[in-house]
């Protein structure tokens, strides 16, 4: 392990105006493991900063819940979950730099999910003997950014835990009922009856909306 360090940002864009802030405008980009990662020193460190696109891993079920006319729904609640690598490219760049680095500063969204994503991330790089810091900024503004990294602070686990949590039950909630759905309809393969915790109830207030415009009938009225 050498005097380096590494920044997991969360977008690409988000990425790039962090290392340029960072760097005053020295920055050399890389690809490794068909990801794309910057280089440039930071306060007499070497650093190396991997932009992300969102989550890497995803939620599933572990194997043997995959027939849904078969498998009896009230078993999917208590069915363990695993995380499944959905990003496999930014997880080979991650893997990559697995014990290179000193420190690793997560440096995404300050929000439950861009924690979680960090965390995703931290999972996967640090090899635990790292010094592990969070830059918390608000904004993609030079003054956000440098005064974050001059005051790093730790990661927060319970955030991260609670997009965690939101995942799982988004899991279970829209497999319960679009099985449910979609079995006793009839309506299995591609043409499959999807519902969700969030998209159901969306949908359902487009709904009412279109069917207020239908049956909608214009009256003159007047305002003094």
């Amino acid at each position: 392990m050498d005097g380096s360090r590494i920044i997991i940002a969360e977008k690409a864009d988000a990425g790039r105006r962090i290392a340029y802030f960072l760097s005053g405008g020295n920055v050399k980009s890389h690809r490794s493991k068909g990801t794309s990662y910057l280089e440039f020193e930071y306060d007499g460190v070497k650093t190396y900063l991997i932009p992300l696109s969102g989550h890497i891993v995803e939620a599933d079920f572990e194997s043997g819940y995959s027939d849904w006319s078969k498998i009896d729904l009230s078993n999917l609640i208590d069915a363990k979950i695993v995380k499944n690598v959905k990003n496999r490219i930014a997880y080979q760049t991650l893997t990559s730099f697995r014990g290179k680095v000193h420190e690793i500063v997560i440096a995404t969204d300050y929000d439950r999910e861009g924690e979680l994503i960090g965390v995703e991330a931290l999972d996967i790089i640090r090899n635990g003997d790292e010094s592990v810091k969070r830059a918390k900024f608000s904004a993609l503004t030079r003054n956000e950014i440098m005064d974050s990294f001059k005051n790093l602070i730790g990661v927060n686990y319970s955030l991260a835990d609670a997009a965690d949590a939101r995942e799982s039950i988004d899991l279970i909630w829209g497999s319960v009922l679009t099985r449910f759905f979609s079995v006793t309809t009839g309506r299995l393969g591609r043409s499959f009856l999807s519902a969700g915790r969030v998209q159901t109830p969306t949908l359902a207030i487009i709904v009412d909306r279109e069917r207020e415009i239908i049956s909608f009938r214009p009256e003159p009225y007047w305002t003094l």
